[in-house]
């Protein structure tokens, strides 16, 4: 039998001196010792997650460049908190420049179009990547990882296909996958979707990897979020560019949610003008107008309409979503009774210098045989 030992302190400590180490009321710790313990929790949160002017690693990349701070990267890739900084100061050196701070004369002398042209011609991608799928765990490395790509495809075709012909795409849509729920997240996936789409073969990659599920995900669950749902049916417009990926969005029975994101947002111009491609790359399908006529599209175009009628920009856009209705008798009347070819006619008098207006104003009117909204 094992008989019960009565626990002692080790030598030397000082745990039996209870007066040494608790308070005399309540058995509390000193105010000076938790005093002390929160000053050490800051240290250490500084050192894994430091503000940017005390990131050293953003002074190698600006100094040395790509090659510095990859050469870096790779000795260390084993932290996850050290590809957190090494990702953050790349993405520091390709972004914008801070006007003031400790920062602005060390990034003076980087040039960031300069910084991504040397991390193209080294495949850098292809390292961001593998730490990307390694760390899918670590919310940081995916938020700096999504930053970077983001600003490399914002303006740039070539690093489009770059970052299509590494495996980007399916690196965006695991992360959708994982964290669908996250919305910070969410809005970065759906920004860098949105400029990938617009490469047509980068679209049908993008939807082949279940795309529009996430995209019509953020709308159905997050529609009150306005930057989410702006930048979700930013991706919605590039990704519908071709008619099958409407007939997709048909089957899944996620064409409605547009017209509740309007209706949500009914005063957001920005977000009603993206909603307008949105409807016009709709309207192409046959069957789509039908079933969106019976949802009632064709009163909240005319609201939209009505929201500034001396926005040229806003009202080109709603002409492009009206046009294929006003091939049919039925839907014509129906917008008939709604004022909207009299709205359609002022608009027209409105912006008589616009060629958009005009244009798309003479194929609602019937002046042209067809219209090639895309």
């Amino acid at each position: 039998a094992i008989t019960p030992v009565e626990p002692c302190s080790p030598v030397g400590s000082r745990a039996s001196d209870s007066s040494a180490d608790l308070d005399v009321v309540g058995g509390r710790v000193p105010e000076e010792e938790w005093r002390l313990q929160d000053a050490n929790a800051a240290h250490r949160v500084s050192l894994t997650r430091p503000p940017d002017s005390d990131n050293e690693l953003i002074k190698v990349a600006a100094r040395h460049g790509p090659p510095g701070i990859l050469a870096v990267l790779r000795k260390h890739q084993d932290y996850s908190w050290f590809v957190v900084l090494a990702f953050r100061a790349m993405q520091t050196c390709l972004g914008p420049r801070p006007p003031s701070g400790p920062l602005h004369n060390l990034l003076r002398g980087c040039d960031p179009v300069a910084f991504a042209v040397q991390m193209l011609e080294l495949e850098m991608i292809d390292e961001i990547f593998q730490l990307m799928r390694y760390y899918s765990h670590v919310r940081d490395v995916q938020h700096h990882g999504l930053a970077i790509m983001e600003i490399l495809i914002m303006d740039d075709p070539e690093w489009r296909d770059e970052v299509a012909r590494k495996g980007g795409v399916s690196v965006v849509c695991d992360i959708a996958k994982e964290r669908k729920d996250n919305q910070g997240l969410m809005c970065q996936v759906m920004t860098v979707m949105a400029y990938l789409a617009a490469e047509d073969y980068i679209e049908v990659m993008l939807c082949q990897h279940d795309a529009l599920h996430y995209v019509s995900h953020v709308h159905k669950h997050y529609a009150k979020n306005v930057e989410l749902a702006t930048r979700a049916s930013l991706a919605l417009l590039n990704l519908t560019v071709c008619e099958l990926h409407v007939e997709e969005l048909m089957e899944k029975q996620a064409i409605p949610l547009v017209l509740m994101v309007m209706d949500l947002h009914s005063d957001d111009i920005h977000l009603i003008i993206i909603l307008m491609g949105v409807l016009a790359n709709y309207s192409v399908k046959a069957d789509v107008r039908q079933f969106l006529v019976k949802e009632q599209v064709l009163p909240r175009i005319a609201d939209a309409m009505r929201i500034d009628q001396r926005n040229a920009v806003l009202q080109t856009a709603c002409l492009k979503a009206l046009v294929n209705y006003s091939t049919s008798v039925e839907h014509y009347m129906i917008m008939d009774d709604l004022g909207i070819p009299n709205l359609v006619g002022q608009v027209m008098v409105d912006h008589a210098e616009d060629q958009g207006i005009q244009k798309y104003g003479n194929y609602f009117l019937g002046h042209h045989t067809s219209c090639p909204i895309l």
